[in-house]
Protein backbone atom coordinates (compact mmCIF):
# COMPACT_ATOMS: atom_id res chain seq x y z
CA UNK A 1 0.00 0.00 0.00
CA UNK A 2 2.94 2.21 0.99
CA UNK A 3 4.40 1.74 -3.00
CA UNK A 4 0.87 2.54 -4.47
CA UNK A 5 0.71 5.92 -2.57
CA UNK A 6 3.88 6.66 -3.43
CA UNK A 7 3.56 6.03 -6.88
CA UNK A 8 0.79 8.43 -6.71
CA UNK A 9 2.08 10.99 -5.06
CA UNK A 10 5.21 11.30 -7.27
CA UNK A 11 2.55 11.44 -10.35
CA UNK A 12 0.62 14.31 -8.44
CA UNK A 13 4.36 16.17 -7.60
CA UNK A 14 5.36 15.77 -11.61
CA UNK A 15 1.69 17.36 -12.31
CA UNK A 16 2.08 20.01 -10.07
CA UNK A 17 6.27 20.48 -11.51
CA UNK A 18 4.66 20.42 -15.02
CA UNK A 19 1.48 23.32 -14.49
CA UNK A 20 4.39 25.49 -12.90
CA UNK A 21 6.64 25.11 -15.89
CA UNK A 22 3.92 26.20 -17.74
CA UNK A 23 2.85 29.06 -15.68
CA UNK A 24 6.57 30.36 -15.09
CA UNK A 25 8.31 32.26 -18.12
CA UNK A 26 11.53 30.20 -16.93
CA UNK A 27 10.08 27.50 -17.71
CA UNK A 28 7.89 28.35 -20.45
CA UNK A 29 10.64 28.33 -23.33
CA UNK A 30 11.28 26.42 -26.60
CA UNK A 31 14.05 23.65 -26.64
CA UNK A 32 14.22 21.92 -30.29
CA UNK A 33 16.66 19.25 -28.32
CA UNK A 34 15.64 17.98 -25.22
CA UNK A 35 14.61 15.30 -23.02
CA UNK A 36 11.28 14.73 -21.99
CA UNK A 37 10.02 13.96 -18.12
CA UNK A 38 8.63 10.72 -17.79
CA UNK A 39 7.00 8.19 -14.97
CA UNK A 40 6.86 4.50 -15.74
CA UNK A 41 6.76 1.03 -15.32
CA UNK A 42 10.14 -0.23 -16.13
CA UNK A 43 10.49 -4.43 -15.95
CA UNK A 44 13.43 -6.02 -15.05
CA UNK A 45 16.81 -6.30 -17.45
CA UNK A 46 18.23 -8.84 -14.76
CA UNK A 47 17.32 -11.48 -11.64
CA UNK A 48 19.45 -9.44 -9.09
CA UNK A 49 16.88 -6.20 -8.41
CA UNK A 50 13.55 -5.86 -9.52
CA UNK A 51 12.25 -2.66 -10.74
CA UNK A 52 9.27 -1.30 -9.21
CA UNK A 53 9.07 2.31 -11.28
CA UNK A 54 11.67 4.22 -13.26
CA UNK A 55 10.93 8.35 -12.92
CA UNK A 56 12.82 11.32 -15.30
CA UNK A 57 11.69 14.53 -13.58
CA UNK A 58 13.72 17.12 -15.98
CA UNK A 59 13.44 20.41 -15.96
CA UNK A 60 15.30 23.17 -18.04
CA UNK A 61 16.07 27.17 -16.53
CA UNK A 62 16.97 29.24 -19.41
CA UNK A 63 19.24 32.37 -18.67
CA UNK A 64 18.30 33.81 -22.52
CA UNK A 65 16.02 32.19 -24.81
CA UNK A 66 14.70 33.77 -27.81
CA UNK A 67 13.57 31.05 -29.61
CA UNK A 68 9.57 31.01 -29.06
CA UNK A 69 9.54 35.11 -29.96
CA UNK A 70 11.37 34.19 -33.35
CA UNK A 71 9.67 31.55 -34.14
CA UNK A 72 6.04 32.94 -33.81
CA UNK A 73 6.77 35.20 -36.58
CA UNK A 74 6.26 33.22 -40.13
CA UNK A 75 8.51 35.47 -41.99
CA UNK A 76 11.52 35.26 -39.60
CA UNK A 77 13.96 33.31 -41.04
CA UNK A 78 16.75 34.72 -38.75
CA UNK A 79 18.79 32.41 -35.85
CA UNK A 80 17.21 32.08 -32.70
CA UNK A 81 19.31 30.79 -29.39
CA UNK A 82 19.11 29.52 -25.65
CA UNK A 83 21.51 29.94 -22.97
CA UNK A 84 20.72 27.53 -19.87
CA UNK A 85 21.01 25.24 -17.07
CA UNK A 86 19.63 21.74 -16.80
CA UNK A 87 19.02 19.30 -13.89
CA UNK A 88 18.27 15.65 -14.99
CA UNK A 89 17.42 13.39 -11.98
CA UNK A 90 16.51 9.41 -13.25
CA UNK A 91 15.27 7.68 -10.15
CA UNK A 92 14.23 4.02 -10.26
CA UNK A 93 12.27 2.20 -7.07
CA UNK A 94 13.32 -1.33 -6.34
CA UNK A 95 11.62 -4.01 -4.43
CA UNK A 96 13.54 -3.75 -1.78
CA UNK A 97 12.25 -2.83 2.09
CA UNK A 98 15.25 -1.83 3.31
CA UNK A 99 16.55 0.87 0.50
CA UNK A 100 13.50 1.88 -1.47
CA UNK A 101 15.73 4.37 -3.88
CA UNK A 102 19.35 3.14 -4.55
CA UNK A 103 22.13 4.68 -6.44
CA UNK A 104 20.30 7.25 -8.61
CA UNK A 105 21.89 9.19 -10.96
CA UNK A 106 21.82 12.49 -11.59
CA UNK A 107 22.89 14.96 -14.95
CA UNK A 108 23.34 18.45 -14.12
CA UNK A 109 24.50 20.63 -17.48
CA UNK A 110 24.92 24.17 -19.07
CA UNK A 111 23.89 24.16 -22.48
CA UNK A 112 23.60 25.92 -25.44
CA UNK A 113 21.42 25.92 -28.45
CA UNK A 114 20.91 27.58 -31.87
CA UNK A 115 18.01 27.08 -34.12
CA UNK A 116 17.59 28.23 -38.18
CA UNK A 117 14.02 28.38 -39.72
CA UNK A 118 14.35 27.16 -43.48
CA UNK A 119 12.07 28.87 -46.62
CA UNK A 120 9.86 25.51 -46.49
CA UNK A 121 9.35 25.93 -42.41
CA UNK A 122 11.48 23.36 -41.44
CA UNK A 123 14.00 23.46 -38.40
CA UNK A 124 17.51 22.81 -38.05
CA UNK A 125 19.43 23.17 -34.72
CA UNK A 126 22.16 22.13 -32.78
CA UNK A 127 23.28 21.83 -29.24
CA UNK A 128 26.24 21.55 -26.96
CA UNK A 129 25.67 20.65 -23.73
CA UNK A 130 28.59 20.24 -21.11
CA UNK A 131 28.30 18.94 -17.00
CA UNK A 132 28.76 16.80 -14.76
CA UNK A 133 26.45 12.73 -14.32
CA UNK A 134 26.92 10.60 -10.85
CA UNK A 135 25.07 8.53 -8.79
CA UNK A 136 26.49 10.62 -5.47
CA UNK A 137 27.61 7.33 -3.72
CA UNK A 138 30.92 6.54 -1.74
CA UNK A 139 31.02 2.43 -2.34
CA UNK A 140 33.60 0.25 -4.08
CA UNK A 141 32.00 -0.06 -7.17
CA UNK A 142 32.35 -3.58 -7.35
CA UNK A 143 32.55 -4.94 -3.47
CA UNK A 144 29.39 -3.74 -1.22
CA UNK A 145 31.60 -4.19 2.02
CA UNK A 146 34.50 -1.11 0.94
CA UNK A 147 34.78 2.35 0.07
CA UNK A 148 35.31 3.68 -3.18
CA UNK A 149 39.37 4.99 -4.16
CA UNK A 150 41.09 2.96 -1.12
CA UNK A 151 43.65 0.50 -1.38
CA UNK A 152 41.65 -2.79 -1.05
CA UNK A 153 39.44 -1.32 -3.72
CA UNK A 154 41.87 -0.74 -6.14
CA UNK A 155 42.67 -4.57 -5.49
CA UNK A 156 39.34 -5.56 -6.60
CA UNK A 157 39.49 -3.47 -9.95
CA UNK A 158 43.50 -5.07 -10.28
CA UNK A 159 41.33 -8.72 -10.46
CA UNK A 160 39.43 -7.84 -12.83
CA UNK A 161 39.93 -9.13 -16.75
CA UNK A 162 38.28 -9.24 -19.59
CA UNK A 163 36.28 -12.49 -19.38
CA UNK A 164 35.09 -11.21 -16.05
CA UNK A 165 31.56 -10.82 -15.61
CA UNK A 166 30.81 -7.10 -14.57
CA UNK A 167 26.75 -7.25 -14.25
CA UNK A 168 27.55 -10.56 -11.47
CA UNK A 169 29.97 -8.36 -9.18
CA UNK A 170 28.85 -4.98 -9.17
CA UNK A 171 28.05 -2.97 -6.26
CA UNK A 172 23.88 -2.67 -6.64
CA UNK A 173 23.91 -0.95 -3.08
CA UNK A 174 26.05 1.80 -2.85
CA UNK A 175 28.81 1.75 -5.77
CA UNK A 176 30.21 4.87 -6.87
CA UNK A 177 29.25 6.09 -9.97
CA UNK A 178 30.64 9.78 -10.85
CA UNK A 179 32.13 11.10 -14.89
CA UNK A 180 32.38 14.61 -16.30
CA UNK A 181 30.83 14.87 -19.96
CA UNK A 182 30.11 16.65 -22.69
CA UNK A 183 27.51 16.63 -26.09
CA UNK A 184 27.15 17.97 -29.17
CA UNK A 185 23.73 17.11 -30.95
CA UNK A 186 22.27 18.24 -34.15
CA UNK A 187 18.41 17.70 -34.97
CA UNK A 188 16.63 18.26 -38.11
CA UNK A 189 12.63 18.71 -38.14
CA UNK A 190 10.64 18.19 -41.30
CA UNK A 191 7.13 19.47 -41.07
CA UNK A 192 4.28 19.20 -42.92
CA UNK A 193 2.26 22.28 -42.82
CA UNK A 194 0.40 22.10 -46.19
CA UNK A 195 -3.12 23.56 -46.06
CA UNK A 196 -6.28 21.00 -45.20
CA UNK A 197 -4.20 18.11 -44.60
CA UNK A 198 -2.59 16.65 -41.32
CA UNK A 199 -0.10 18.07 -39.17
CA UNK A 200 3.10 15.97 -39.50
CA UNK A 201 6.76 16.41 -38.01
CA UNK A 202 9.62 13.84 -38.88
CA UNK A 203 12.62 14.38 -36.19
CA UNK A 204 15.94 13.74 -36.59
CA UNK A 205 18.46 13.56 -34.25
CA UNK A 206 21.98 12.53 -33.80
CA UNK A 207 24.50 13.19 -30.55
CA UNK A 208 28.19 12.41 -29.39
CA UNK A 209 29.22 12.15 -25.98
CA UNK A 210 32.70 12.19 -24.76
CA UNK A 211 33.23 11.60 -21.42
CA UNK A 212 36.47 13.42 -19.37
CA UNK A 213 37.52 13.93 -16.12
CA UNK A 214 38.13 17.73 -15.94
CA UNK A 215 34.34 19.22 -15.73
CA UNK A 216 34.22 21.95 -18.65
CA UNK A 217 37.64 20.63 -19.47
CA UNK A 218 38.82 23.02 -16.95
CA UNK A 219 38.20 22.03 -13.09
CA UNK A 220 38.84 19.55 -11.45
CA UNK A 221 36.08 18.51 -9.56
CA UNK A 222 33.52 15.84 -9.70
CA UNK A 223 35.69 13.68 -12.34
CA UNK A 224 35.70 9.88 -12.63
CA UNK A 225 38.35 7.10 -10.76
CA UNK A 226 41.24 7.00 -13.24
CA UNK A 227 40.63 2.66 -12.72
CA UNK A 228 37.18 3.28 -13.83
CA UNK A 229 37.52 5.13 -17.30
CA UNK A 230 38.54 2.17 -18.88
CA UNK A 231 35.25 0.34 -17.85
CA UNK A 232 33.14 3.08 -18.62
CA UNK A 233 34.34 3.61 -22.50
CA UNK A 234 34.70 7.67 -22.97
CA UNK A 235 32.84 7.69 -26.04
CA UNK A 236 28.67 7.54 -26.45
CA UNK A 237 27.01 8.14 -29.62
CA UNK A 238 23.28 7.52 -30.34
CA UNK A 239 20.55 8.38 -33.00
CA UNK A 240 16.55 8.98 -32.17
CA UNK A 241 14.26 9.25 -35.14
CA UNK A 242 10.59 10.72 -34.01
CA UNK A 243 7.51 10.76 -36.53
CA UNK A 244 4.68 13.10 -35.18
CA UNK A 245 0.95 13.49 -36.36
CA UNK A 246 -1.89 15.80 -35.16
CA UNK A 247 -5.41 14.72 -36.94
CA UNK A 248 -8.10 17.29 -37.04
CA UNK A 249 -6.77 18.00 -33.35
CA UNK A 250 -8.74 15.10 -32.35
CA UNK A 251 -5.52 12.40 -32.50
CA UNK A 252 -1.87 13.63 -31.85
CA UNK A 253 0.46 10.61 -31.67
CA UNK A 254 3.88 9.49 -32.02
CA UNK A 255 5.93 6.59 -33.01
CA UNK A 256 10.16 6.24 -33.11
CA UNK A 257 13.49 4.83 -32.51
CA UNK A 258 16.69 5.21 -30.33
CA UNK A 259 19.85 3.95 -30.55
CA UNK A 260 22.76 4.21 -28.70
CA UNK A 261 26.15 2.84 -28.96
CA UNK A 262 29.18 2.74 -26.03
CA UNK A 263 32.69 2.85 -27.69
CA UNK A 264 35.85 1.48 -25.65
CA UNK A 265 33.75 -0.02 -22.53
CA UNK A 266 34.94 -3.25 -20.91
CA UNK A 267 34.44 -5.95 -23.08
CA UNK A 268 31.16 -7.74 -21.02
CA UNK A 269 29.57 -4.39 -21.49
CA UNK A 270 26.75 -4.75 -24.30
CA UNK A 271 27.99 -2.08 -26.87
CA UNK A 272 24.35 -1.25 -28.39
CA UNK A 273 20.80 -0.20 -26.84
CA UNK A 274 17.92 0.05 -29.15
CA UNK A 275 14.53 1.20 -28.00
CA UNK A 276 11.07 1.59 -30.09
CA UNK A 277 8.61 3.63 -28.86
CA UNK A 278 4.45 4.73 -29.50
CA UNK A 279 2.91 8.11 -27.65
CA UNK A 280 -0.50 9.01 -27.51
CA UNK A 281 -1.69 12.34 -26.39
CA UNK A 282 -5.46 11.96 -25.61
CA UNK A 283 -5.92 15.49 -23.85
CA UNK A 284 -5.10 18.20 -26.56
CA UNK A 285 -2.02 19.17 -24.22
CA UNK A 286 1.64 17.70 -23.92
CA UNK A 287 0.57 14.77 -21.47
CA UNK A 288 0.72 11.43 -23.00
CA UNK A 289 0.75 7.94 -22.75
CA UNK A 290 3.93 5.31 -24.05
CA UNK A 291 4.42 2.15 -24.13
CA UNK A 292 8.37 1.13 -25.26
CA UNK A 293 10.66 -1.99 -25.48
CA UNK A 294 14.25 -1.68 -24.90
CA UNK A 295 16.95 -4.11 -26.19
CA UNK A 296 20.87 -3.76 -25.04
CA UNK A 297 22.51 -2.17 -22.37
CA UNK A 298 20.94 -0.50 -19.56
CA UNK A 299 21.33 3.59 -19.21
CA UNK A 300 21.04 4.12 -15.28
CA UNK A 301 24.18 5.14 -13.92
CA UNK A 302 26.77 1.95 -13.50
CA UNK A 303 24.14 -0.22 -14.61
CA UNK A 304 25.01 -0.20 -17.88
CA UNK A 305 26.92 -3.17 -17.53
CA UNK A 306 23.97 -5.02 -17.32
CA UNK A 307 21.76 -5.94 -20.45
CA UNK A 308 18.77 -7.56 -21.93
CA UNK A 309 15.49 -6.79 -22.76
CA UNK A 310 12.73 -4.68 -21.07
CA UNK A 311 9.56 -3.10 -21.75
CA UNK A 312 7.84 0.25 -20.39
CA UNK A 313 4.34 1.66 -20.13
CA UNK A 314 4.10 4.86 -18.46
CA UNK A 315 3.27 8.87 -18.71
CA UNK A 316 5.33 11.89 -20.28
CA UNK A 317 4.98 15.84 -20.12
CA UNK A 318 6.46 16.67 -23.92
CA UNK A 319 6.94 20.46 -23.09
CA UNK A 320 7.29 21.45 -26.69
CA UNK A 321 4.62 19.91 -28.89
CA UNK A 322 1.82 22.31 -27.94
CA UNK A 323 3.84 25.61 -28.88
CA UNK A 324 4.76 23.45 -32.13
CA UNK A 325 0.88 22.72 -32.75
CA UNK A 326 -0.25 26.48 -32.62
CA UNK A 327 2.83 27.83 -35.10
CA UNK A 328 1.39 25.38 -37.09
CA UNK A 329 -1.78 26.45 -37.36
CA UNK A 330 -0.76 29.89 -37.37
CA UNK A 331 1.46 28.60 -40.24
CA UNK A 332 -1.26 26.84 -42.36
CA UNK A 333 -3.96 30.18 -41.80
CA UNK A 334 -1.09 32.27 -43.45
CA UNK A 335 -1.18 30.05 -46.51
Amino acid sequence: MRKIVFLAGLFCLTGLAQQTQQRTSVFGDYYPISIKPTVRYLSSMVEQEEILFDANPVVYYSFYNNMVKNLQDVNDKRFSSTFYASFQPHIRMYNENSRPVKTPSYRVFLGFQLLRKTDGNHFVAAALESGHYSNGQSGCAFDTNLDDETSPCDAVYAAITDQTNLSDILNRVNGNFSTNFTRVSGNFRLNNLKKNTPYQVHSFTGWYELWHNNMFFVADIGGYNPLDIDIYGRHRMGFEYEYLHTYKETLKYSVGFRLQGISGAHPSVEPLRTEVFGTWYPFKSDFGFFVSYIYGHDNYNYRFVDSGNQVSVGVSWDWFTPFEIKRAEALVSEQ
